[in-house]
């Protein structure tokens, strides 16, 4: 079993530089941020978007990320220490229930890409809060066709399993939960905000083989135990060696690739 250091030493090495960075670059790319004030980073992970942005406002301001994780807060402030940077710094805290009064930062960044769907909407609404009006608030999502590739084969271990038809319904609500990316910029005028805009990449990842796939930080971290709670428990590991077995058959000694919908929503309190 890994415990949460391991989890959170993981995270940065891996995670962080293969997942979240394309969510933090179609940010960079697309949106201009306040250089003075204060911004809030919302499930700031290891903190490097967090010390990014504090680096940029240049003692004009400060950045404070917050994480639920307190083994990834740990990185977040040593990393911070090792460049002497004053202008940021990190709290442990819950997305759903922030520790800050209303109407404080110029901008609200948060990352709920790796969050279920009914947790993101609660999430959103307390960026919006903590807000400051004309405010930006911005939220990273993950959103409707990611892991399409992944769910064909997770389907069809399923059936080869001979538990397609006990668990279709599950499997279902599991590929629709995503917003739409309509959806999700509805979402964001629900929670108050105008001037709705979207920004979306189609970014692609590889695997060697089956087995990298499901071992790798990335899936067997994050998402793996989501995926198979659908799964009655004494049959997941036979789920685990079709899934691989599918792969393998089917990817003909190539790498086995699949992508997801990169979203960014912004939007002005």
């Amino acid at each position: 079993m890994i415990d949460a250091k391991e989890l959170a030493f993981r995270y940065d090495l891996f995670i962080a530089p293969d997942w979240r960075d394309r969510f933090d670059t179609l940010i960079n790319e697309n949106l201009k941020m306040p250089i003075e004030g204060e911004i809030l980073d919302v499930n700031c992970g290891t903190g490097a978007h967090a010390i990014e942005l504090a680096e940029r406002m240049r003692d004009k301001g400060a950045v404070i990320g917050i994480d639920p994780s307190a083994e990834r807060i740990a990185i977040a402030r040593a990393k911070a220490q090792v460049i002497k940077l004053d202008d940021v710094r990190f709290e442990q805290g819950n997305a759903s229930e922030l520790p800050f009064e209303s109407n404080r930062f110029e901008a609200v960044i948060g990352d709920a890409s790796m969050l279920r769907a009914e947790e993101i909407e609660k999430v959103l609404a307390e960026m919006v809060r903590v807000a400051q009006p004309e405010g930006r608030v911005i939220l990273k999502l993950a959103t409707h066709g990611s892991f399409d590739e992944f769910f064909s084969i997770y389907w069809e271990a399923l059936h080869e399993t001979g538990i397609d038809n006990e668990v279709w319904s599950a499997l279902e609500r599991l590929i629709n939960e995503r917003s739409t990316l309509s959806d999700a910029e509805a979402m964001a005028r629900r929670s108050g905000l105008r001037n709705v805009e979207s920004f979306f990449s189609k970014e692609e990842f590889s695997y060697e083989t089956g087995e990298a796939f499901l071992d790798s930080p990335l899936i067997s971290d994050s998402f793996l135990s989501d995926w198979l709670e659908i799964v009655p428990e004494e049959t997941r590991s036979e789920v685990c060696r079709h899934i691989v077995s599918i792969i393998e058959r089917d990817r003909y000694h190539a790498s086995f690739d699949f992508s997801i919908k990169a979203t960014v929503i912004a939007g002005v309190k």
